[in-house]
């Protein structure tokens, strides 16, 4: 069970079906905004999105903690605090603003171990185009073990709770 779950965990978290991101509305960054913020801001750049969305945890004064929330860009930038602060309030907080600004489609961009479970999670509540884009990254082993741990206990999570 244990050799199943590891080959399981290749496809799931190592290597996941991931999406090129495309030309989009959105650049939607689910958070914590971490160092996958260099892949987001790059890809801004190269024009995938004219509005980049970045959750955000909030500092003790209600202030966005991320970097980029109040920079200025030659692209939108809006910060939110999903509510709660979870995958699933980050995909009902892209269905509002989805509604709010009428966007129609999104890259969402996260860590590769959380492609699987966040393209899960995100479908149930956005009907747009959605392009899961993974930000790749090196990690020791004990933090891939650990990602395997969470990722697979989280997926118990997304079947028990199945809605948006």
């Amino acid at each position: 069970m244990a050799v199943v779950w590891a080959v399981a965990g290749i496809f799931l978290y190592v290597a996941p079906p991931a999406d090129e991101p495309k030309h989009a509305d959105v650049l939607f960054v689910l958070g914590p905004p971490d160092q996958r913020m260099v892949y987001a801001e790059r890809l801004m750049q190269q024009g995938y999105a004219p509005t980049l969305a970045v959750s955000s945890p909030v500092d003790q004064h209600g202030r966005y903690t991320a970097d980029i929330c109040g920079a200025q860009r030659a692209y939108r930038v809006i910060c939110f605090h999903p509510d709660p602060f979870t995958t699933q309030g980050e995909a009902r907080a892209l269905k509002d603003l989805s509604d709010q600004y009428g966007w129609k489609s999104a890259n969402v961009l996260t860590a590769q171990f959380h492609v699987t479970r966040a393209r899960v999670i995100v479908s149930r509540c956005y009907e747009g185009d959605l392009h899961m884009v993974a930000d790749r990254r090196g990690l020791p082993l004990i933090s891939w073990a650990y990602q395997y741990l969470y990722q697979t206990a989280a997926f118990v999570k997304v079947a028990i709770h199945p809605g948006c």
